[in-house]
């Protein structure tokens, strides 16, 4: 049965006795099997910020990770889906989604940006920004 954990924080899947095996499980999945192979090459930068990691599991077995940090040197775009590794009997559109909205849900609220790049690439909405307002133009005012 799949499942999906959270990677980072106190009391996370990572905390355990196991804690080592089950990290290098998840960067052998990067590193092995990377939804964008040019990440392996990255390096870690001082000011990188990681704000959700989560993993997917098949029992014991790691079969997704994924990661969601915010490099504000980056350009346009500092948040991103990175790090995502995936075995390749698992690489489905659900398996993909499922583990963005994860990273999403857990760490977005913290990103002031009204897109995250997504693990292809493509802008995602930032589900704590209020795009109502912002398509309306009706920004609040704080007079009194």
């Amino acid at each position: 049965m799949l499942e999906l954990h959270k990677a980072n924080g106190p009391d996370s899947w990572l905390t355990g006795s196991r804690a080592l095996a089950r990290r290098e499980a998840m960067q052998d999945l990067f590193f092995d099997y990377p939804v964008r192979p040019e990440q392996t090459s990255e390096d870690w930068p001082e000011d990188r910020c990681l704000h959700s990691e989560m993993v997917i599991t098949d029992g014991d077995k790691v079969v997704a990770t994924a990661m969601l940090v915010v490099d504000e040197n980056r350009g346009d775009c500092p948040a991103r889906i990175w790090g995502m590794g995936i075995l390749p009997s698992y690489r489905t559109p659900f398996i993909v989604q499922s583990l963005e909205e994860a990273l999403l849900r857990d760490g977005a609220f913290e990103i002031e940006q009204d897109f995250i790049e997504g693990a292809d690439g493509r802008l995602i909405p930032n589900p704590y920004v209020d795009f109502d307002m912002m398509l309306s133009g009706s920004v609040p005012s704080h007079e009194a």
